[in-house]
């Protein structure tokens, strides 16, 4: 019998417990619109605290744009039609637009047309009290996710580095030793989401660290390695032909676990320019894949330890 699995991650029970909070909040003050409260805190829930920082900047801003363009909208049409809230919508995401908040275009839209569609007092005191609606929400929305688990995603990029070290050898020996030509592309990802994740590593501030830049250097010298051993792979499947191993080549690459298999013919004294130029790249191979094994599985305790792991997010 089939089971389907459920994986909740840390964001989604963030995001449950920051809409929670913030409609307590709105009923603790006695709101009468507690749903910008929640929409706020959903809005602002990012996958890191940089992201919700920004986030919550946007989300204001775009709130203070519905509210002021459904202010003035109040102001000028006692009775609001829909051709004129269609109208003011068209406002509302052309300021969005030119602000560059295209996150925020929604939620400014739903704050102009709730302003348009529901009269509760002056509109000033209802464009007011929307957006301390939705403050509240946005507010707690990133305490709960700078206090509360914050992204930390030292451990995917090990698993992943360590994944690339693990798949290597497979794509090397079926090019070098089998001569067939392996399909990259799967490597290529591995190291695309490696650098978009370094890069999530090195905008972090929070949790603030002191030693993080060092840690970063490391990543990336890392990612460098991984690089280079893609690249050079690269440029032997790049070869019309395989050419012969070297017999030097072929004991490094047993020595380093990249192949079990027995290889029968080998180049000889004076080698083909195939055989240099196979034996050239493969050799920088092993270079970058020898250090990286070496920097992944023996690190400067000081850099890898100086940040708390935490699982990853979802």
């Amino acid at each position: 019998m089939y089971r389907t699995r459920i994986n909740i991650g840390y964001r989604t029970v963030k995001s449950a417990l920051a809409v929670t909070i913030a409609l307590l909040i709105a009923n603790f003050i006695q709101s009468n619109m507690p749903l910008f409260s929640a929409l706020g805190a959903m809005s602002a829930m990012s996958r890191t605290p940089n992201d919700s920082l920004t986030a919550c900047r946007n989300q204001l801003v775009g709130t203070i744009c519905g509210c002021t363009v459904g202010c003035i909208f109040l102001m000028l049409f006692p009775v609001i039609y829909p051709p004129i809230i269609g109208f003011g919508v068209l406002i509302v995401i052309f300021i969005g637009n030119k602000l560059k908040i295209y996150y925020s275009i929604p939620l400014s839209c739903v704050v102009f047309i709730c302003l348009c569609l529901y009269d509760a007092g002056t509109p000033l005191y209802y464009s007011l009290s929307r957006f301390f609606d939705t403050s509240i929400g946005l507010i707690v929305s990133l305490c709960i996710n700078l206090l509360i688990k914050p992204y930390n995603n030292r451990r995917r990029i090990s698993n992943m580095i360590i994944h690339f070290i693990q798949a290597f050898p497979e794509y090397l020996e079926e090019r070098v030793i089998n001569g067939l030509y392996p399909d990259l592309k799967p490597l290529n990802r591995v190291l695309r989401r490696l650098d978009d994740e370094i890069n999530i590593f090195e905008r972090q501030k929070f949790p603030r660290n002191p030693l993080r830049k060092e840690v970063s250097i490391y990543l990336r010298g890392c990612e460098q390695l991984a690089q280079r051993m893609y690249d050079e792979l690269n440029a032997i499947c790049s070869m019309n032909s395989t050419g012969l191993l070297s017999k030097e080549c072929y004991e490094r690459m047993k020595k380093l676990g990249l192949t079990n298999k027995n290889v029968e013919h080998f180049c000889c004294e004076n080698p083909s320019l195939t055989d240099n130029v196979l034996c050239y790249h493969l050799n920088n191979a092993l270079d970058a894949y020898e250090y990286l094994k070496c920097m992944h599985e023996a690190p400067d305790e000081e850099i890898l330890e100086d940040l708390p792991v935490h699982q990853t997010h979802d």
